[in-house]
């Protein structure tokens, strides 16, 4: 995403690095702040099935899901489990001079790290229709 971060809102999308698919960011209540009308997002909205949802299938060391088969970005049949985040700790690389309701806001450069090996990171910001 270049050199500049954009804050990140409910929608925006990611992706992890031992993950098959694209999923956007959920946040189910507004902490009350918004960017072009849509809320914005904080480094504790990490709490997998709530606010980051499974990335497809995992190609990294996964062991606590069941086998799935899933259609891929090319239309391709993958089998193998499902990527069920096991997330380390909160939001990484978050603005600390910007609070969404108290805490750092996530941008672009947010991470967060899975303890299956995969990093999961933003491919957009949620921001503008895709």
């Amino acid at each position: 995403m270049g050199d500049k971060s954009a804050y990140i809102v409910r929608g925006a999308k990611m992706q992890c690095s031992c993950g098959t698919h694209k999923r956007k960011i959920n946040l189910p209540t507004s902490h009350g702040s918004y960017v072009n009308g849509k809320p914005m997002m904080n480094e504790n909205d990490n709490v997998v099935e709530i606010n980051v949802p499974y990335m497809g299938i995992c190609t990294g060391g996964c062991q606590v899901s069941a086998q799935v088969v899933l259609i891929g970005e090319h239309g391709e049949t993958l089998t193998g489990k499902r990527c069920i985040p096991m997330i380390l700790k909160k939001w990484m690389n978050t603005k600390e001079n910007t609070l969404v309701d108290g805490k750092p806001a996530l941008t672009t450069k947010s991470q967060l790290i899975c303890a299956y090996g995969g990093v999961i990171t933003f491919v957009t910001d949620g921001q503008h229709e895709e």
